[in-house]
């Protein structure tokens, strides 16, 4: 039982870049270094070899980011919501519409999709390529006020959006989604975190989606947040209780990964041999052996 199992602390665990504000989103580049963003300094920083540098201030709050198959990087962002390191709601201002962005890896961004088909609170925050090339994005709106109001929670979307522009719902649900990854089988992973679990899609070619089947029940401090599949293993980051989780390709929990109170980690990439975690609250960037 997940609720049973002992969490274990990272191994020769190396901290690759930090004194951020709150980090998602890490991207393995073609070179070897590591892009992440940054929600509440607003930018997305490139990190190599123990170096840093801010490759784009961004308006808004850049949450989510992939590697697009034309070689740039895909941002969901949110509008401008970021947390601080105690859990305080930080707001950009200004605000902008919560969209889609493609930002060239020499720096030049441009807006793709803002024209969202929720009428107001859009909040982009985890997005991955389809099968066909199209951006599928999670779409959890006001997720501010889950746990604060959660009366006034406007429920989330699965969203596709073409990378020419334009977006489409794909699902609208009461729940939280919000990381999400292709299965080697083709359905499509999702993260709940109010649901403490990872939910599976039969994946439609771009048609809107039906009801879910469970995947993985976590334990009820583990908020599902981003993840990456990886060969035979699936990592899923769980935020509030500083925790990843592996999984195997049947859904199984195979170990949890306790990163220290107040780490907060937020979503993970693979580079090489090593695992590649972003610390939200702490601020950091942190690499691991590849937990089997």
């Amino acid at each position: 039982m997940v609720e049973a199992m002992q969490a274990e602390r990272p191994q020769d665990m190396r901290i690759e870049a930090e004194g951020c504000a709150f980090v998602e989103g890490p991207v393995a580049l073609p070179d070897g270094a590591v892009a992440f963003v940054d929600l509440v300094d607003a930018c997305v920083r490139v990190t190599k070899d123990g170096e840093t540098r801010v490759l784009a201030d961004l308006p808004g709050a850049p949450n989510g980011m992939r590697l697009g198959p034309d070689g740039a990087l895909w941002i969901a962002n949110n509008g401008g919501l970021g947390l601080l390191a105690k859990g305080a709601v930080h707001l950009a201002d200004p605000q902008i519409p919560g969209c889609i962005m493609r930002l060239a890896l020499d720096g030049t961004w441009a807006v793709v999709a803002d024209k969202l088909p929720a009428p107001d609170r859009n909040r982009p925050n985890d997005l991955v390529f389809s099968p066909e090339g199209d951006v599928v994005f999670t779409n959890p709106r006001n997720w501010e006020t889950v746990g604060r109001d959660d009366a006034a929670y406007a429920g989330g979307q699965l969203v596709l959006a073409k990378p020419e522009g334009g977006a489409t719902t794909l699902l609208a649900s009461p729940t939280f989604p919000n990381g999400l990854a292709f299965h080697p089988d083709g359905s499509l992973l999702v993260g709940l975190t109010t649901g403490h679990k990872v939910v599976r899609y039969a994946w439609k070619g771009g048609a809107a989606l039906g009801e879910p089947e469970l995947f993985c029940q976590l334990h009820d401090m583990f908020h599902s947040d981003g993840m990456v599949v990886e060969g035979e293993r699936i990592y899923v980051a769980g935020s509030v209780c500083n925790e990843i989780a592996v999984l195997d390709l049947s859904g199984a929990c195979l170990r949890l990964i306790d990163f220290g109170r107040g780490s907060g980690p937020t979503n993970l990439c693979v580079r090489g041999d090593r695992l590649w975690v972003t610390l939200g609250k702490a601020g950091q960037v942190v690499s691991i052996p590849l937990p089997e």
